[in-house]
């Protein structure tokens, strides 16, 4: 949407190496997945910037999983992070929603977790 980008990804906690769930202070669990969401301003650099994100998700038997983000900011890029359960094999859709002073950017994506 116009010079913002919204870019979102989930992955199971498992994946991650234990530097990366020591500094996003997440307990790497078989039934737990990440989502990681940034808002990108995208001029010289590709900026990330702070807004308001909302995220949940539904899986095959269309039950809404609702996502809690928390904003992280390392000094050089505003992100989100929420955790969510999973029940594996199983394949989520997600529904992400930002704000940025007043525009709205919306994604949507399924994902597979074996």
């Amino acid at each position: 949407m116009g010079n913002l980008e919204l870019h979102a990804e989930a992955i199971p906690t498992t994946t991650l190496t234990a530097e990366a769930a020591q500094n996003y202070r997440v307990e790497p669990a078989a039934d737990r997945g990440l989502l990681q969401v940034t808002v990108l301003k995208r001029e010289r650099g590709a900026a990330a910037i702070p807004a308001r994100v909302y995220a949940g998700a539904m899986n095959r038997n269309n039950l809404t999983i609702s996502i809690p983000l928390r904003e992280v900011n390392d000094g050089k890029a505003v992100y989100y992070l929420g955790e969510f359960r999973l029940t594996p094999p199983d394949e989520l859709r997600f529904l992400v929603n930002a704000n940025v002073l007043g525009t709205a950017l919306k994604t949507e994506f399924k994902q597979k977790f074996p």
